[in-house]
């Protein structure tokens, strides 16, 4: 079979290695699509082996259908069925090797295979480009409801890539309508108004003058700020999270689910005297994932628009180029069904 291997800096390649062998409890996955992850890109960009080694197959978000199972898998999993696969949980590495689990390689062995524990079944109704965004969406929605909000509540959505879109789409399909995406790009932000978010671009407005223009604003000690219930922070921009410190209402609540490279100064006076929590969120539960299937299968929003670029598996090293490059991208996808 034909995988995806990681070589190095900027460089991916396409090699030939032995199709997996199927134990009792294992099944053969043919991947039809895989989706590049910026954890991928920033590994690739920096050359590094924090979380993928060199000579690795590698990819963790994909999307295929079940060739084979082993003798001792439950009658629930069958060949045939269209499914994506949770990468923490398909090997039994866990997380620790999860980068590397195959989703640019023809055939993935999922280990002690499992329905609704690391395969999910899709609809027959839900296209290749909705499906490979199960993982990536997973993410944004675990981060948005870490804050546990409420209809009626006001959400922002720092961010419009990936997770941000995925995390706003999450919130909008579960009811929450009053959400709003913020970020420098309008193309970006012309993403987000497909998914039913109101935006603001603080390349030409401020923060607080374009959420109040949304949502209004409240008193607080003297203070007119937005009236926002709670921030999902998606885009890891230092300059950005200072501005929501300073802008936040009594009581609100920020999840962090971008990873910040450097230290950020956080005022404690003002987590203090607001009350405002700030919440870490991490990869997702299985319950989270479940929703997303939920979410994809009955299509509440138009998720697949974040799908702007399909590649060959032979031509992996311009997708990574291309994805590298963030020129009017969001997710870069390869498709492995030739």
């Amino acid at each position: 079979m034909k995988v995806g291997i990681y070589h190095g800096q900027n460089h991916v390649g396409v090699e030939e290695r032995p199709m997996p062998k199927v134990g009792p409890t294992d099944a053969l996955v043919r991947v039809l699509t895989g989706g590049i992850c910026g954890t991928d890109i920033n590994i690739v960009k920096a050359g590094s082996e924090m979380g993928i080694r060199f000579g690795s197959e590698f990819g963790h978000e994909m999307f295929g259908e079940i060739v084979e199972v082993g003798s001792d898998v439950e009658k629930d999993l069958k060949v045939g069925m269209r499914v994506g696969v949770n990468p923490i949980t398909a090997k039994r590495a866990g997380r620790r090797y999860s980068l590397e689990v195959g989703a640019f390689s023809q055939y993935v062995l999922i280990e002690d295979a499992a329905l609704n524990t690391n395969l999910f079944a899709f609809a027959d109704s839900v296209t290749a480009e909705e499906a490979v965004l199960m993982e990536p969406m997973s993410v944004g929605f675990h981060g948005a409801f870490s804050v546990e909000p409420k209809p009626g509540e006001k959400m922002v959505v720092l961010g419009a890539g990936p997770i941000g879109l995925s995390a706003a789409a999450g919130l909008i399909g579960e009811g929450i309508k009053d959400v709003c995406v913020v970020d420098v790009d309008d193309w970006r932000l012309a993403k987000a108004k497909e998914l039913g978010a109101l935006t603001v671009n603080t390349m030409t407005e401020s923060l607080a003058e374009g959420l109040a223009k949304h949502f209004g604003d409240v008193n607080v000690y003297g203070v007119n700020v937005p009236d926002v219930d709670a921030f999902v922070d998606a885009a890891g921009a230092p300059v950005l999270f200072e501005q929501v410190m300073k802008i936040v209402k009594p009581n609100a609540r920020i999840a962090i689910i971008a990873v910040y490279k450097n230290e950020v100064p956080v005022s404690l006076s003002q987590v203090m005297s607001k009350e405002v929590k700030i919440i870490g969120a991490s990869g997702y539960t299985n319950d989270d994932i479940l929703k997303v299937i939920d979410h994809i299968n009955q299509k509440k929003t138009n998720i697949s628009t974040m799908v702007t670029h399909t590649y060959k598996l032979d031509d992996i090293q311009e997708a990574f180029d291309t994805a590298i490059a963030a020129k009017e991208t969001i997710k870069v996808i390869v498709d492995l069904t030739e």
